[in-house]
């Protein structure tokens, strides 16, 4: 069947919130939605009962969390147009509008989404899609590249299915941040873009932080050196600025805690010879951050 949208939702013991999320997506004969289970606990696997959801479940060995997860489905994908949602979100009741103004597009690539983050109190707020999009609408200097490269979400854009497969652009199978790779590398790709101001999409962002903050540790911090030295390098191809600090991701206490100094100097110098960031440049750039927090 050839369908114009395909919904990608990677799902981890939350089937309560998976159902409000499957039920904020319209029931449509152009929509194909695909629920791809991490290896969920037994009691704790979805519960869906609508016929236009194919549920795909990954058991342990084949587990390897969100970006796996969301490999999987790109595999199954069909649509023309690639939506991203994550089980615990949603879409507000503006979807159908987008997806009937973009059903026949042929020359957009991707289409930046606006959303609004919400917490367990119900309390929302902005996300900074808004500042992004609005910026980007309103034409101000270096708002596209802002838009395109200061974006690391995949559930706040839409992307045309033929963009990731010519490019053979896939998710990162690691446990955290492997979405942001695969986000960058479509904005770079694309050619031309749009946005939409209306908010699309609700984030909920809890008060204590998301699970994979939580589960940030020293174990991963190779991986998110490695992440940041792609990003450093697909910013320099794009010729976007400011290039990102490493200094700054090292001294965040999140990744860097069981560090010794010497450890972290070692961990520093590597890092800014496979990145080819001069010392002096990235100190600016960790000092011009701090000042601004303070």
């Amino acid at each position: 069947m050839q369908y114009t949208y395909s919904f990608i939702i990677p799902h981890k013991n939350c089937p309560n919130l998976l159902l409000r999320c499957v039920d904020s997506i319209p029931e449509r004969e152009d929509v194909q939605i695909i629920v791809v289970d991490d290896n969920s606990d037994a009691e704790k696997k979805p519960q869906l009962s609508r016929k236009d959801v194919e549920v795909i479940l990954l058991d342990a060995e084949h587990s390897k969390g969100a970006g796996r997860a969301r490999n999987v489905g790109l595999q199954h994908a069909k649509g023309k147009w690639l939506l991203f949602a994550d089980a615990d979100d949603y879409y507000t009741d503006k979807l159908p509008m987008l997806l009937d103004k973009y059903a026949k597009d042929e020359s957009t690539d991707i289409v930046y989404l606006n959303a609004c983050m919400f917490d367990e109190g119900g309390n929302e707020k902005p996300h900074k899609t808004d500042g992004l999009i609005r910026n980007y609408l309103n034409g101000l200097k270096g708002a596209e590249n802002n838009l395109r490269y200061n974006l690391w979400t995949p559930w706040s854009r839409m992307v045309k299915h033929q963009l990731v497969r010519e490019n053979k652009v896939r998710f990162d199978e690691l446990p955290a941040c492997n979405d942001k790779m695969f986000c960058l590398y479509c904005s770079h790709y694309a050619r031309n873009i749009s946005a939409e101001d209306v908010v699309l999409y609700k984030y909920y962002r809890p008060r204590q932080g998301s699970q994979t903050d939580s589960k940030r540790n020293l174990s991963m911090l190779d991986d998110l050196l490695d992440v940041r030295c792609r990003t450093i390098s697909l910013y320099k191809k794009a010729g976007y600025n400011p290039i990102p600090s490493v200094l700054e991701l090292l001294y965040n206490s999140k990744y860097s805690i069981g560090l010794s100094k010497r450890q972290l100097i070692r961990k520093y110098r590597e890092t800014l010879s496979k990145a080819k960031v001069p010392l002096v440049l990235d100190l600016s750039r960790y000092f011009s951050i701090s000042n601004r927090r303070n």
